[in-house]
């Protein structure tokens, strides 16, 4: 379950967005403790997957890492219709009617008297009735393929004896049926979301290769429960509610079968989430078989969950909050004294105690990043009046005030039928399925019109006289020298836009209007403050519309001093003033609407089940029609009529009436302090000092008693029965076969010299290309320019065209265009079907173009590629590349102290592998220094740094044509239709060697790479393997220790990737996370490059405490081997391990954009079929002797090594507990 809140990330365009999902919005929090995307790189099973590097991020996500617990996980753009088809808060006395038809009132509607023929027709009607229901119950479903099982499109779909269908409407924007449906025992609504053509069987898992071929995707088959939850308070119960629900129930006892699922099912998304005013429990998979056993489990979690009944007294303390011993000695006598019932009357005799609680912990992670700090304090303020005055995530201040029954009641009062909104995507079998698993959990209770009423979310008022304007300090870490830093002031400006529905047009308008002033580097508001050279990075992400109410927010953080923080202010007002006098140009409106429509047209991902599921709900939870949430024609129209008429008036208006003239808006300052860390940890200690001075002696004891108890039942083993009542899959489920992408290869196209890589999937008449250039030719010196390079590939303008003129020319005829860099890791020469640990030596280094646009605009595109590579102005763009650069710096500054996992995690492995080294130089900490000596060199001497960039893209540009190659992905006949313009391209338009060609690319697949030499010789002078600690400001851990398992060239087999994963949801979720409080905790191992890391996700304990746990890791493998937990039940421990694993290859269906990418980096890596399917038969394959040879390499690893994310003060509270002082590398925010 991620981080609560409504975090903003860095402003990014989207990539494969729905109307309903181009503003993505955020769950507070998730269930799911992995900070990493369902879509990322596997590295425990040999990298198989890829994302390609324009996949973008979601915008205001408010999940842990947010970004990564639910990687695509949009929301919908509301679009209200001020008559919709739904019971609004004065029909609620007609809705009870409708679900009491016995009642006297409703009766009385039906008591005229009857004639005999109408009688006859009413009984032969109810005996049809009555036969069809049965023959439907009795097959669950299975009548259902009898009757054909794909109705025709338009038709109305599947019906239910317990449901009313309320509506069916055809999405001809999705080629789909959305159905919703009434349940008429409890009033609940459930939404059916049926794709033409859906496959109702299992497919292969092989996609043949070849130009010819389609990848047809076995779809991710969906479910879903929602319900509206208002907070009351920030104590947190939603957020603590959405971890507790899953921790047991009453047809699943054990004590934690979501950690079950995470073991060992084909799960394709796992998770819960908690929003402002929603929690929501969504599950995928592609597997019929497994798709039933979530659904089942998640049903009986939310509607009979232990954690609320007597027999579940421990989850509140586990998941939510609870005193702990300090002390880990006092804590084992105290805990044996309270099992014996011994009493402790004396009050200077009672043991310290401190706060424990997996959100408790999540929470102080999410409260120490400024931005979603920011975020929070900003909603309360806006909304003083409404429920989202309180952080339903929960405060870590508040948290300790929540009582056991405050926290069953609110379960009583929320999670009821009546208040639920349930979904499924799939086919019509499915379907019916879900209704009928749904109506069996539903009917028994009864329908609750106060479920429903009590959680109606009213709108917030426009209150303000006058904008509200408030300071607020957040923590930095202190300089070495103790002083504070200067750069850290934040600003940040948020209005509320409406106090009623949005009408579709008007809201689809502020998408644009969005777009306009933020989505590119040139749009006016942002390159005004971005140019103003006041602060670092615009923050606060625009417009925000996942709740009742819209927001638009935009501000800046690394403000220079408190004086600029109101010129700040000052610039964005000013800003707004001049555009509702001048406007916004033609181009500017019509490359914004093109970027907008282009991202509707195109439609999301893999999961688009769960895209429309969570979508729905920005217009459901508010009892509005789902469906405005998702289709966008008619206010797309109705838009382009409006700008035809009155042009830029149209947004003109907008910024006058919603944010110049708009009083309710809050103005937040937050200003830095070095001692606010240190005060919040004092307020924390008194907090508990002043609640354990209240304590009687019995109330003492009751807390002693309770910690002895839950610490017993986290160490038990339970019991066999109960272990088996937790649904399970055999091997028999699972494809044999590894799945396979299209893939076609002509070398030397069109006798260019290069390379053409061709991927026929169905892409919805969309082509996406990408060209990559060898840059191997480069000095290693020069890698470090290289970040520079590409942000003026993004943003700057042309000796034609102006930055502004350039990007929105792009807009207009493309879906996006952007350049990246790839630096991938090859098999050497004879090893495409192995898999051994890589020497790290021979790696491609590319620059690539990427793009996309419609068939009929290949030629526009391929014409856009040649400007980027041979035409970009430089020299003029000194302040675009300083602005791109600070916010780059910032944004990582930031990111090292909310995902401090994955830094510790990159800068542990660059200490074991030259090609690791050089990504850690790029991407991790290291990067932090480079890109500040590139800012000071660029601001010394621009000349000199321009003409350096200028002779890198000669370079790059003019190499040899075997170093380069084209890809492209679509329907076969939009590859055949651009086939003309790459031709063209490749042929024409890339310069010419003029008698003077570059030398050959060397195949570094059978030489070291150039960079090799002098990236060894400064990781032997800088990087030694050493224990490190990396200094931020932050309440909570991330700590990583990692070293070698295997060496270069040894084989690994796929067993690994299975013991992993045991580690991660068995040790490392039982030990670390449910009975120390991380948030999260990790176990992983790449095959590429042989090293194994442990490492933590938003850490209570001290690090030493945690280390201390990492090196009981391996004897916990060998016990559970030596204890035949591993093979007891005919191995059944081992079976979900490698069921777990093989979901994590197999992931949920691919978009087209990202299944031609993951075969292209396939190939390029030189990773054969065969090897992707011995490592599968591997994995299958693993045995108990397997997990005893892991669990020995880890006992015996090679040069371990720490890297530890945490405060100045957890470091020296570390060095008096055992003595260890680090060397320290301070981040400066």
């Amino acid at each position: 379950m991620a981080s609560h809140g409504r975090e903003h990330s860095t402003r990014t365009q989207h990539e494969n967005t729905t109307i309903a999902l181009i503003l993505s919005s955020t769950p507070i929090s998730t269930m799911a403790s992995s900070p990493t995307s369902y879509g990322g790189t596997n590295d425990d099973n040999g990298d198989w997957l890829h994302v390609p590097p324009n996949s973008s991020n979601s915008r205001n996500r408010n999940d842990n890492d947010n970004d990564d617990s639910l990687p695509s996980s949009l929301h919908a753009l509301e679009m209200a219709n001020d008559s919709d088809e739904y019971e609004t808060d004065d029909d609620d006395d007609d809705a009870e009617e409708e679900f009491e038809l016995t009642s006297g009132k409703r009766a009385t509607r039906f008591s005229t008297a009857w004639r005999p023929k109408e009688l006859l027709r009413c009984c032969l009607f109810l005996l049809t009735f009555l036969i069809v229901t049965s023959l439907l119950t009795k097959y669950d479903g299975s009548l259902l393929p009898m009757l054909g099982s794909h109705p025709p499109p338009g038709a109305l779909g599947v019906g239910h004896s317990s449901y009313d269908t309320v509506q069916s409407t055809r999405l001809e924007e999705y080629s789909a049926r959305l159905t919703l449906y009434r349940h008429r025992a409890t009033g609940a609504e459930f939404l059916a979301y049926v794709p033409d053509g859906v496959r109702n069987g299992p497919s292969s898992n092989v996609a043949s290769g070849g130009a010819g071929s389609e990848y047809d995707p076995k779809p991710d088959k969906v479910f879903g429960v929602a319900f509206r939850t208002k907070p009351e308070s920030s104590t947190g119960v939603p957020h603590i509610l959405e971890h507790s629900v899953l921790c047991g129930s009453k047809k699943y006892p054990s004590r934690d079968p979501f950690a079950h699922l995470l073991k060992g099912s084909l799960q394709t998304f796992l998770n819960a989430m908690t929003y402002p005013d929603r929690t929501v429990y969504p599950v995928a998979s592609r597997n019929r078989a497994d798709f039933r056993n979530l659904m089942d489990v998640y049903l009986d979690a939310v509607f009979h969950p232990r954690a609320v009944e007597e027999e579940g007294w421990w989850v509140l303390l586990q998941e939510g909050w609870r005193y702990d011993v300090a002390d880990d000695n006092s804590s084992s006598e105290t805990s044996e004294e309270g099992v014996e019932g011994e009493e402790r009357t004396l009050a200077d005799n009672r043991a310290k105690f401190e706060y424990k609680g997996v959100v408790f912990s999540e929470m102080k992670g999410a409260y120490s990043d400024p931005e979603g700090y920011l975020d929070r304090i900003t909603q309360s303020l806006l909304f003083p009046d409404s429920p989202y005055f309180y952080d339903s995530g929960g405060d870590p201040a508040v948290i300790p005030t929540l009582s056991r029954d405050e926290f069953v009641q609110f379960y009583k009062k929320y999670y009821h039928p009546t208040n639920a909104r349930l979904f499924v995507a799939g086919d019509e079998v499915d379907v019916y399925h879900a209704l009928s698993r749904a109506d069996s959990y539903m009917t028994p209770m009864g329908y609750n019109p106060d479920s429903r009423k009590d959680s109606v979310i009213v709108y917030q008022q426009r209150t303000f006289k006058k904008p509200l304007s408030e300071r607020k300090p957040f923590a930095v870490a202190s300089t070495e020298s103790g002083e504070e830093s200067s750069q850290g002031f934040m600003l940040c400006i948020t209005w509320l836009l409406n106090t009623q529905p949005f009408t579709p047009m008007m809201e689809l308008a502020w998408v644009v209007l969005d777009s306009l002033l933020l989505g590119k580097p040139s749009s006016p508001l942002r390159k005004a403050l971005e140019d103003s050279n006041l602060g670092e990075e615009t923050i606060g992400g625009g417009v925000d519309d996942e709740l009742l109410q819209s927001t638009f927010a935009i501000g800046m953080k690394g403000i220079k001093s408190r004086e600029d923080v109101s010129s700040v202010e000052d610039l964005i007002m000013d800003t707004l003033h001049q555009l509702d006098n001048v406007g916004f140009t033609d181009d500017e409106i019509a490359s914004s609407m093109n970027t907008i429509e282009f991202r509707l047209r195109e439609g999301g991902g893999g999961l688009r089940g769960m895209e429309i599921f969570l979508a729905s709900l920005s217009k459901w939870n508010y009892d509005l029609d789902p469906a405005d949430a998702l289709v966008y024609e008619d206010a797309l129209k109705s838009l382009k009529d409006e700008i035809s008429r009155t042009g830029s008036n149209t947004f003109q208006q907008m910024i006058r009436d919603f944010l110049i003239t708009n009083n309710h808006r809050v103005v937040l300052e937050l200003y830095p302090s070095t001692t606010l860390e240190a005060d919040q940890l004092k307020d924390e200690e008194i907090q508990i000092s002043r609640a354990t001075s209240r304590m009687s002696d019995e109330e003492y004891q009751r807390i002693i008693d309770e910690n002895a108890k839950l610490k017993q039942l986290q160490e038990s083993e339970e019991s066999p029965e109960v272990i088996a009542t937790n649904p399970s899959l055999s091997i028999s489920d699972i494809d044999s076969q590894s799945i396979e992408y299209p893939i076609s290869v002509e070398e030397d196209a069109f006798k260019s010299g290069v390379s053409l890589i061709t991927h026929s999937v169905s892409s919805s008449g969309i082509l996406y290309v990408h060209f990559g250039l060898d840059i191997s030719m480069l000095p290693y010196e020069d890698v470090v320019m290289l970040p520079a390079l590409v942000s003026l590939l993004n943003e700057a303008g042309t000796s034609q065209l102006s930055d502004a003129q350039f990007r929105n020319y792009i807009g207009k005829v493309t879906g996006g265009v952007g350049a990246s860099l790839e630096i991938i890791t090859v098999k050497p020469t004879g090893w495409d079907d192995d898999a051994k640990v890589l020497p790290g030596v021979n790696m491609l280094s590319l620059l690539m173009i990427s793009g996309k646009c419609t068939s009929d605009k290949s030629q526009e595109l391929f014409s856009i590629f040649e400007t980027i590579l041979t035409d970009i102005n430089i020299q003029e763009s000194k302040s675009i590349l300083q602005n791109s650069l600070k916010s780059s710096l910032s944004s990582k500054k930031s990111s090292v102290a909310s995902r401090g996992h994955s830094f510790a995690d990159r800068r542990i492995r660059g200490r074991y592998s030259v090609r690791n080294f050089i990504d850690e130089k790029m991407h991790g900490v290291t990067s932090l220094q480079d890109e500040a000596a590139i800012l000071d060199s660029i601001e010394a001497d621009w000349t000199t740094f321009a003409l350096r960039l200028e002779n890198i893209m000669k370079a790059v540009v003019s190499g040899n044509r075997s170093g380069m190659l084209l890809d492209l992905t679509g329907d076969a006949s939009v590859i055949e239709d651009a086939i003309e313009s790459a031709e063209d391209f490749l042929v024409n338009k890339l310069p010419l060697d003029l008698g003077n060609p570059a030398p050959p690319t060397p195949d570094f697949r059978s030489v070291e790479h150039p960079w090799i030499a002098a990236a060894r010789l400064e990781m032997i002078n800088s990087d030694p393997v050493q224990d490190e600690g990396i200094v931020v400001s932050t309440q909570v851990a991330y700590v990583g220790e990692g070293g070698l398992l295997y060496g270069s060239g040894d084989e690994v087999n796929g067993s690994t990737s299975v013991v992993s994963h045991y580690l991660t949801t068995g040790y490392m979720w039982d030990v670390i996370r449910a009975k120390n409080g991380a948030y999260g905790a990790y176990s992983h191992f790449s095959n590429t490059d042989g090293v194994a890391t442990l490492y933590t996700y938003r850490d209570p304990n001290t690090p030493d405490t945690t280390l201390g746990l990492f090196h009981a890791a391996a004897d916990a493998i060998l016990n559970d081997a030596s204890t035949e937990t591993l093979t007891r039940n005919d191995n059944a421990a081992i079976t979900t391990a490698v069921i777990g694993t093989i979901g994590s290859l197999d992931g949920s269906a691919l978009s087209a954009q990202d299944a031609g990418y993951v075969a292209l980096i396939r190939y390029l890596r030189g990773e054969s079929s065969v090897a992707r399917q011995r490592w599968r038969n591997q994995v299958l394959s693993t045995k108990v002797e397997d997990f005893v040879d892991y669990a020995n390499r880890m006992k015996s690893w090679k040069n371990p090594s720490q890297a530890i994310v945490a405060s100045e003060s957890a470091f020296s509270e570390m060095k008096a507990r055992v003595g260890v002082e680090l060397p320290l590398f301070r981040v400066q925010r």
